[in-house]
């Protein structure tokens, strides 16, 4: 059944940045746990519906990470979810480059 009034959600694609460095491991990149302890942060404010590492190969860090990644998480509006998003201090920094979309969902459990 599809819910017209269905909830939104904003959607965070993290990218390499032009401070990426070539050919290291998203997990050894310099300022990656900055970016752990935001995502943690995060979460533990409620905001945060899933989010991780984009992957080549399954298996966590025992499988192949790919460059980047994606966040759901909670916003008031699009302005509080850009703001959100940017706040990350591997966005800041130019580890990261993010792109923040609203979600409207009418298709959940």
């Amino acid at each position: 059944m599809i819910d017209e009034n269905g909830p939104h959600y904003f959607v965070a694609f993290q990218s390499p940045g032009p401070n990426w460095v070539q050919g290291v491991k998203y997990n050894e990149q310099p300022g990656f746990m900055d970016h752990v302890g935001y995502m943690i942060e995060m979460q533990e404010k409620g905001l945060t519906v899933l989010s991780g590492p984009f992957m080549e190969k399954a298996g966590g860090l025992n499988g192949v990470l790919a460059d980047g990644g994606m966040t759901i998480f909670k916003a008031a509006d699009l302005e509080e979810a850009i703001k959100i998003g940017t706040d990350d201090p591997t966005v800041k920094s130019g580890l990261l480059n993010v792109e923040v979309k609203m979600m409207w969902v009418p298709f959940h459990t």
